[in-house]
């Protein structure tokens, strides 16, 4: 197995794995007909196609050779770090604030930038956020820690 293409093995489980949840778990909705859909129509058809295609990837990658898998633990703690963050500090300081705050965080390990990069992507970032979240989809978020 050490010679096999566990990327795409691991990658392809998962997709069988969430598929199977959730076709399973939108039986609990009417599925209906296909003159009629009920709401759990679409999550099941949906959930059976994500585990027939982690099918199609994890069956081929048995049978070719693939790399040896790198964790960048370093990468990986900082940006889980980030995500706790974003989670805690959010109604606290608000999105913009927060999402800038979590670029500069995330931003930190194994990437060539320069402070004044990291500033100007924060802010580009957060203002791509507060557009999407507060005027695309209307979610009443606290945009700025004065904002409640």
């Amino acid at each position: 197995m050490s010679n096999r293409d566990l990327r795409d093995i691991l990658g392809g489980l998962v997709m069988i794995a969430a598929g199977v949840f959730a076709a399973v778990y939108a039986q609990r909705y009417d599925i209906g007909t296909l003159q009629r859909m009920g709401p759990g129509f679409f999550p099941v058809m949906l959930g059976i196609a994500l585990a027939i295609l982690g099918v199609f990837i994890t069956v081929p990658a048995l049978f070719r050779p693939g790399t040896r898998i790198v964790v960048h633990w370093n990468s990986l703690i900082w940006v889980t770090a980030g995500i706790v963050m974003f989670a805690a500090l959010l109604n606290l300081l608000g999105l913009v604030l927060t999402s800038a705050l979590m670029i500069i965080l995330t931003s930190m390990p194994g990437v060539d930038m320069n402070w004044k990069s990291r500033i100007i992507l924060a802010i580009v970032v957060s203002v791509i956020t507060y557009l999407i979240f507060s005027y695309g989809l209307g979610m009443v978020i606290p945009v700025w820690p004065w904002s409640y």
